[in-house]
């Protein structure tokens, strides 16, 4: 009888788990469940968390920590996982700047990572068709985001199209607008900003390679 050779499992039947909370209930959340569509990777697995009502950092922050709590209560999560929160900063800063330290300082805590985009998530759109380093606002970046998708509404899937092909462009212009701030000596969630979003997004991308 031939010998059974005893084979490990396969790599690629490892899920890696991506949680992501964010502060919109539409244009991420579309956003980001699109990219998971288009990479259609049996090894990843993409969690939107649904929409809860509430939209300051910290509740979005504690939504993450909750979930992953709750994963690894089930033994559903691994090291490989990783937890993001997802919100503007443009309005929260401004509002209650000791709110908005609190809440920063327990994503560090509690290890949970971070995507701002100040003053909204439409600045990442926009910087994918165009550099952009000066103070702007919410309405603002909407009126120049038109100039280059004329019917954009908030509920559009922009991704694959128009947003893929362009998105290293987008990656490469918010490192530039990282750079001037750092430059400046100013907050890393200054407006604009699109802090760590481009690493989510790009560690994201990374894996179609893998």
């Amino acid at each position: 009888m031939p010998r059974k050779l005893n084979r490990r499992p396969s790599s690629r039947n490892i899920v890696r788990k991506i949680v992501i909370a964010c502060e919109g209930s539409k244009t991420e959340p579309r956003y980001f469940k699109s990219i998971g569509n288009e990479l259609r990777l049996e090894t990843l697995q993409i969690i939107v968390l649904p929409h809860q009502g509430k939209t300051d950092p910290r509740s979005i922050i504690e939504r993450v920590i909750e979930e992953r709590h709750e994963m690894k209560r089930n033994q559903a999560w691994t090291n490989g996982d990783s937890a993001w929160a997802v919100f503007d900063g443009d309005e929260h800063i401004e509002q209650s700047p000791e709110k908005w330290k609190s809440a920063i300082a327990l994503a560090k805590k509690q290890k949970i990572q971070l995507a701002i985009t100040n003053p909204c998530f439409e600045l990442w759109y926009l910087i994918h068709f165009r550099d952009h380093f000066a103070q702007i606002s919410r309405d603002r970046v909407i009126n120049l985001l038109v100039k280059h998708i004329s019917n954009y509404e908030k509920s559009m899937c922009l991704y694959p199209e128009p947003l893929k092909p362009l998105t290293e462009q987008a990656i490469q212009r918010a490192e530039r607008i990282a750079a001037q701030i750092q430059r400046d000596e100013l907050d890393e969630h200054s407006n604009p900003c699109c802090s760590d979003l481009p690493k989510l997004v790009q560690s994201l991308l990374k894996l179609e390679n893998i």
